[in-house]
């Protein structure tokens, strides 16, 4: 019952065996029945599988309750996580369970467990992660080039969410991911963070999800144990949002007209690659394509005026504040579903508002579909009568 209780949430004996805090051998041995199973691990181990202590006894049936996501990803933590830290971990193993559910009222079909076509990465140099990246950009086809936005460009390969999981990140994760049973891979990243670490630590978290998940179905991260994991995780994510080839390709064709120390050359490097001035700094000095001393000289620039002056539009992972729009923290996949349930009338907004997290006002915004201003029909007559001026009557 111990196997048949694991092998219905989908966990690996390795995975079961870290929630709990026990090794793989030993749950192994209580599997095979080589060994009595302790109480407190019997209890454990029931609490993991979604199901009562009495349904693992011989010759009882399997409750069919959910998994303890959030028991599992507490376990996980690499030390103790604050109330806040609790709270939001509760809240992902809401949001996880309540798309589960709704995707099986409305019959679509769920992946399953996610599966990476690498196998699972054992170093930790920055060599190994950089090219881990290489290989997955190739993977999804990415190229070598900006990403634009990449919460929408990876959300098509993992669920996303950015949920509030604490503002100290000394007791707080900065992210975490999880190989959900029927949802596959899912990455939560705190959305009290500024948006440029936002961003670096989705990829950081995507290295876990390609990389790691072969051996470990949940990896929550902040500073403590498995240095190298996250080490190699920290390097995936800088060459995964830029490309040191690329970076050096941009930077020697600017290099002739002015100093890489000057902040306005970054202004029109970070333009390039669509990420925050602190990542491109950061990846500069990473490359070495920059000293320490000018890495220093550029975080006195302020990134936001030197745009404007240039004529930049300001870019958001820049100032030291953020607004997140409600519809925005959540997957589009969760998004889709909720609307076509809506549309469907299979759920009420209310549902969708308790589904989602937000308010009514938000689910109005998430069924609207407002007609063009006269500006925006004009734009799109004048790109018609462009595009259909020649052709044959």
């Amino acid at each position: 019952m111990l196997r048949t209780g694991r092998e219905r949430v989908g966990l690996s004996q390795e995975a079961a065996a870290e929630a709990v805090g026990i090794n793989r051998v030993l749950l192994n041995y209580y599997e095979a029945g080589r060994r009595q199973v302790p109480l407190t691990v019997a209890a454990a181990l029931a609490r993991l599988y979604g199901t009562s202590l009495e349904s693992l006894l011989p010759g009882e049936e399997l409750a069919g309750a959910g998994v303890d996501v959030s028991g599992m990803l507490f376990r996980a933590a690499p030390r103790d996580i604050g109330e806040s830290a609790q709270g939001g971990l509760r809240l992902f193993e809401q949001r996880v369970s309540e798309y589960v559910e709704l995707a099986g009222e409305m019959g679509t079909v769920l992946p399953g467990p996610g599966h990476s076509p690498f196998a699972v990465a054992r170093g930790a140099s920055g060599k190994e992660g950089a090219w881990a990246a290489r290989q997955l950009r190739r993977q999804l086809n990415l190229g070598g080039g900006a990403l634009g936005d990449p919460f929408q460009v990876l959300d098509e390969h993992v669920l996303i969410w950015r949920l509030p999981l604490g503002a100290d990140l000394g007791e707080a994760p900065s992210g975490f991911f999880y190989n959900h049973p029927q949802a596959g891979f899912c990455i939560a990243v705190n959305s009290q963070m500024t948006l440029g670490r936002q961003v670096f630590t989705l990829a950081h978290e995507l290295a876990h999800a390609y990389f790691h998940s072969q051996a470990a179905d949940v990896v929550v991260s902040m500073p403590g144990e498995d240095h190298g994991r996250e080490r190699f995780a920290d390097a995936f994510a800088g060459e995964f949002l830029v490309p040191s080839d690329e970076l050096r390709r941009v930077v020697g064709e600017l290099a002739p007209f002015d100093d890489l120390a000057n902040p306005t050359l970054v202004v029109h490097l970070q333009r390039h690659f669509g990420v925050s001035f602190a990542t491109l700094r950061v990846r500069l000095l990473q490359e070495k394509l920059i000293t320490r001393s000018a890495f220093d000289v550029l975080a006195e620039a302020s990134p936001s005026r030197l745009a404007l002056a240039l004529g930049y539009r300001v870019h958001p992972a820049d100032l030291g504040s953020y607004d997140l729009h409600p519809l925005q923290a959540q997957p589009t996949r969760v998004l889709l579903l909720v609307r076509a349930a809506l549309e469907r009338g299979v759920i009420t907004p209310g549902d969708a508002a308790e589904v989602l997290g937000t308010s009514t006002e938000e689910i109005r915004q998430l069924l609207a579909r407002p007609g063009p201003e006269e500006g925006e029909r004009r734009v799109q007559q004048d790109l018609e009568d462009a595009a259909f001026a020649n052709r044959e009557r």
